[in-house]
């Protein structure tokens, strides 16, 4: 059963988890991978774009300057009466060129026309049989038009320009004119190329004028992108016979209807995350398969120890201590199997000290009994004592000293209450009436030397606050026998009963010779730890100990005196 739970804990606290962890971050990684990729690829043909606008912009505002310039329009209307003069207006009319070595980005300006007294010339070219068709077609169609231009290095090799045609309209003429700017391919290698992703251009649905991987002179067909004027597209897919992660964008030019579209791809992209994700699984399998290993080998390990206790301790709960002395390992198995053999010896031991626990059993309770026996003999002595007095009392009313007769019976009552409190609690009205019976029975001994006075708060109701018996007479007692104990006249004791929030403030003050300051530290540290317990101490210490032992460690007596102005002991009890 441990084996299987074991394997249990292994499944849910390693194995699901690292499936579960596994499984975000494959997902995570992969997004996060392909998510930044994507980015690259998205931020490079947003660049590419930017690049062809800009360079698409400045060729078309590059024709617009040309085919205002007023100096070609005398060129092309003008009819020449001889070759010498149609060359010295072709070499006075320097504009194109001037044009194309400042335009960096222009592979090449033409100029073509129908004018037939001039002829062609560096950036001038005169129609003939051979383009004559696509001349007039061209020039009777106003506008400004992209296109692949199929043309040939000095090599001869061929490759692909892009091409704006611009018809241009001749005031006052019956010629026609045609303006060509290519822009030049390594411009845009160089303005392009920059890290390693594959970049195609194309016009329309032109063979690519672009391509940074050797695709010139290619007709893209990818889902009949060219029959929308805006197309997008983004993901993985087969593009030319490669599956790679592929950015298509669209780009207008201004003044133009055409539509030039930018092929961004990252062949090595899917690969590259395909060949991280397999490494993250390796490091996932690994993971899982090292603490398998070492589960299955420390649980066989395990597993046996536990049976070998389990046998030992089935022989223990049958009868028989007699189990094996060993027990290898050093862990919690060694600790019980040493607990085991403790407990064999200590159950010994008990079986011999369970006779000894009865005899002392019966030894407690007859100890009880005689305690409570005592304790019933000790009541008959107050009794003898309360008969007596009631006895004397008859005697002084016999005698008609009605006035000892009173004495006698404040002090039956006071004793019998003293006598009879046994710690249970009683009401601040009945403690209150006591203590007047007390101070009563000390105006017989002390005459008018000593006034005491009992202030209650209107707001209190003594009968309906609960307190410990007992607590507040020890205290008068105490003014009465040491703090006037000096006092010959005008002595006074003043019993407050003060309101507070959630409590009762009980304060006995006197006007006596107060206490001197060493005193006065002694009898607060006897508070804490009294030692000699000295009569005039004990008192007080046994009122403090009562308080914090029934309402808690923050209640207590304390102790306010300053020598010569008198003495005053409070103490707070929760209303």
């Amino acid at each position: 059963m441990i084996k299987k739970q074991l394997y249990k804990i292994f499944l849910l606290s390693l194995l699901l988890p690292i499936i579960l962890v596994a499984t975000f971050l494959f997902y995570s990684n992969y997004k996060m991978l392909y998510d930044s990729h994507t980015e690259m690829i998205i931020s490079d043909n947003l660049r590419v774009k930017s690049v062809m606008f800009e360079v698409t912009t400045s060729v078309t505002n590059l024709c617009d300057s040309i085919s205002e310039d007023q100096g070609l329009q005398d060129l092309v209307a003008t009819s020449y009466a001889n070759v010498q003069e149609s060359r010295d207006a072709l070499d006075e009319f320097d504009l194109l060129h001037v044009y194309y070595e400042r335009h960096t980005e222009v592979a090449s300006i033409t100029l073509y026309t129908d004018n037939t007294t001039l002829f062609s010339y560096e950036h001038v070219n005169v129609v003939d049989d051979d383009n004559s068709v696509w001349f007039y077609q061209t020039a009777n169609v106003p506008g400004y038009y992209w296109s692949t231009l199929n043309t040939v290095n000095q090599l001869d090799i061929p490759y692909q320009e892009l091409q704006l045609v611009h018809p241009i309209s001749i005031d006052n003429s019956d010629f026609l004119a045609v303006l060509v700017i290519s822009i030049s391919n390594n411009y845009l290698k160089n303005r392009i190329t920059n890290n390693n992703l594959e970049v195609d251009i194309t016009v329309n649905h032109d063979p690519i004028f672009y391509s940074s991987w050797g695709n010139e002179e290619t007709v893209i067909d990818f889902d009949n992108y060219y029959d929308q004027d805006f197309y997008y597209y983004s993901g993985v897919t087969d593009f030319m016979g490669v599956n790679t992660l592929l950015e298509i964008s669209t780009i207008r030019p201004i003044k133009a209807d055409d539509s030039i579209y930018v092929f961004s791809n990252n062949p090595d992209a899917i690969p590259s995350i395909n060949n991280i994700m397999l490494i993250n699984l390796l490091i996932v399998i690994m993971s899982v398969l090292m603490p398998l290993v070492v589960i299955i080998t420390y649980t066989k390990q395990f597993t046996n120890r536990v049976n070998t206790l389990k046998t030992e301790m089935h022989r223990v709960t049958m009868g028989d201590y007699d189990i094996i002395d060993t027990f290898k390992g050093n862990d919690e198995l060694a600790d019980l199997f040493l607990d085991l053999q403790n407990m064999i010896q200590s159950i010994k031991m008990k079986n011999l000290a369970i006779y000894e626990s009865e005899l002392k059993e019966q030894k407690l309770s007859l100890h009880a009994q005689k305690m409570e026996l005592d304790l019933l003999s000790s009541k008959i002595n107050p009794h003898f004592l309360y008969n007596t007095l009631e006895t004397i009392r008859m005697k002084a009313v016999s005698m008609k000293d009605l006035e000892v007769a009173e004495a006698i019976k404040m002090l039956g009552r006071y004793m019998r209450y003293n006598l009879e409190s046994t710690g249970h609690v009683t009401t601040l009205e009945s403690e209150l009436f006591y203590i007047s019976l007390y101070l009563n029975i000390q105006n017989l001994r002390f005459s008018n030397r000593i006034k005491h006075y009992i202030h209650v708060d209107d707001t209190l109701k003594p009968e309906e606050i609960q307190t410990l018996p007992l607590l507040i007479q020890p205290i008068v007692e105490n003014a009465f026998n040491h703090g006037l104990k000096e006092t010959t006249e005008n002595g006074e004791i003043h019993v407050n009963i003060l309101d507070k929030v959630d409590s009762v403030l009980i304060q006995v003050k006197d006007n006596g010779t107060g206490i001197r300051p060493e005193r006065l530290e002694l009898l607060r540290d006897r508070f804490s730890d009294i030692e000699d317990k000295e009569t005039t101490s004990f008192g007080l210490y046994n009122i403090h100990n009562r308080l914090r032992l029934f309402y808690g460690d923050s209640y207590g007596l304390e102790i306010i005196s300053e020598l010569g102005k008198g003495t005053t002991i409070q103490f707070e009890i929760p209303k």
